[in-house]
């Protein structure tokens, strides 16, 4: 609830609406983390993503739920700091 009323939020939706992944991308590292006590996204929806952009690395977020920074922001960067070098 809080993040659907924050600022920009509307203007952020509207702007991610028609923004499809459909192939890698070339020399940038992706990371797909997943919360694995996410209840809005289903798991599978990670494993999609990863199909989608194959050389990403999909990287489970154990005790997180959709919004892991707030969970464990100190597996959060960590996973960030990795995926980067």
């Amino acid at each position: 609830l809080a993040l659907a009323r924050a600022t920009g939020f509307e203007e952020t939706l509207r702007a991610g609406v028609g923004v499809r992944f459909a192939d890698d991308i070339p020399d940038i590292p992706v990371t797909v983390a997943w919360g694995s006590k996410d209840r809005l996204l289903i798991p599978r929806q990670g494993v999609r993503a990863k199909q989608t952009v194959t050389r990403a690395r999909l990287v489970r977020l154990p005790g997180c739920g959709h919004v892991p920074m707030n969970d464990d922001p100190a597996l959060v960067a960590r996973v960030l700091l990795d995926g980067s070098r």
